[in-house]
């Protein structure tokens, strides 16, 4: 892979309920979903315009307002709850989505659209702007008209889950999906019948907050956890390895790293090993390429959530990387498995070399705190030239990492 030399060349605002996930559909359109079950798709050209978003200031921090912004020429309708997480095949033919709605929906890019509607994207800023107006412009001005796009419906709706899908997943073949939700039920799903192939569930007091499937679809990592504060009488969390064809338990990576580890013990009495190790829940999850190791991030709100990297087979811990402050919220390995990504509460995207931990990039600019803004999900696309991430400050950024 060439070297790391990171340009922002898209800030596309996508303001509201805040953006939680992205995924590329082939090299040049990017979709994303938000808290409010939105999600739009954006024809990114190959040229774009520099300069900064829809209602951004030319004044400010010129460095952190890069890239162009453009309107959706897209919206999927389906989810009536927050989107979690989207994942695309690598063709970018279809995009999978899971949701609070209960749902995972497929969809077909290349589908006729079924419709139009008129869409506004700059909430946020025309709130903002509107208190400068004096009190009778101001409804007027809110109530401008948006973007015009198209609406396309689903192609399939998947329905296996009786609560929040939290959790989503595609194996690099793109034959398989895994999904996971809020009473710890975890499905495998056949992509091309669009059926279920296996279930099986974690502790029931748990919820899955993170599942991947290996390149092969054969292997599944999945991690467990509860936020619940108000009770030392918890399970442990799980962080586990299973196979998709009989449901059966390959692998504890919690054992294998802290022998004494309980997974029957409270809270309570691992208290200890969740602040060093799991501190706010082990909440996402990537497969390695080759399926030879797994990446799993420390979320929730703590110090400083990293990145281990652990070895797929043995459940060894390899190396821990990265580091976001207040916790990681996204990872991603990149297409030749050369370098681990990780977003975070911190605002900021980070690059690191697999084969030694170092940190080569680092995208994005801190902006305040983790209450303010996170990038909240990331993609790779399939060219591996390019990074996207949600922001729930109302942006996606798009950024040209490789040549």
């Amino acid at each position: 892979m060439p070297e790391v030399n990171p340009k922002q060349v898209w800030k596309l605002q996508f303001e509201g309920a805040w953006p939680t996930s992205v995924a590329f559909l082939g090299p040049g359109r990017v979709a994303a979903g938000n808290r409010d079950g939105q999600i739009f798709v954006w024809d990114l050209t190959d040229q774009p315009a520099a300069g900064p978003a829809e209602g951004e200031s030319d004044a400010k921090d010129k460095k952190d307002d890069e890239g162009a912004n453009v309107p959706p020429v897209r919206r999927l309708d389906g989810h009536t709850n927050g989107i979690s997480h989207l994942v695309s095949t690598n063709d970018g033919k279809l995009l999978v989505s899971a949701s609070l709605d209960h749902t995972v929906r497929i969809w077909e890019s290349d589908a006729s659209a079924t419709g139009n509607a008129d869409v506004v994207l700059d909430r946020t800023t025309r709130e903002r702007e509107s208190k400068r107006l004096p009190q009778d412009k101001r409804q007027e001005f809110l109530d401008r008209p948006g973007v015009a796009v198209e609406t396309q419906d689903a192609a399939a709706v998947l329905k296996g889950h009786a609560d929040w899908v939290n959790s989503l997943g595609i194996s690099r073949s793109g034959q398989r999906l895994i999904s996971g939700d809020a009473r710890s039920n975890v499905i495998v799903w056949d992509l091309e019948e669009r059926k279920e192939l296996s279930r099986w569930a974690g502790h029931s007091w748990n919820g899955i907050v993170a599942a991947a499937l290996s390149p092969d679809g054969q292997t599944a990592l999945v991690s467990e956890y509860t936020y619940k504060r108000d009770d030392f009488d918890l399970p442990a969390p799980g962080l586990k390895v299973w196979n998709v064809a009989d449901a059966a338990q390959k692998l504890d990576i919690l054992k294998v790293h802290i022998p004494k580890f309980d997974d029957q013990a409270t809270t309570y009495g691992a208290a200890s090993v969740w602040r060093k190790f799991i501190k706010g829940g082990l909440i996402t999850v990537d497969y390695s390429p080759d399926g030879s190791l797994v990446a799993v991030g420390q979320g929730g709100e703590t110090d400083t959530g990293q990145v281990h990297l652990f070895e797929a087979e043995t459940g060894k811990l390899v190396r821990t990387v990265s580091g976001h402050k207040y916790g990681v919220c996204d990872v991603r390995f990149t297409t030749d498995g050369k370098h681990v990504l990780s977003s975070g509460r911190d605002t900021t995207v980070r690059i690191c070399q697999v084969a030694d931990g170092k940190e080569v990039a680092a995208l994005g600019k801190g902006r305040g705190g983790q209450f303010k803004d996170w990038m909240h999900g990331i993609a790779i696309s399939p060219d591996a030239k390019m990074v996207a991430a949600a922001d729930i400050a109302g942006f996606v950024h798009v950024w040209q990492v490789w040549a």
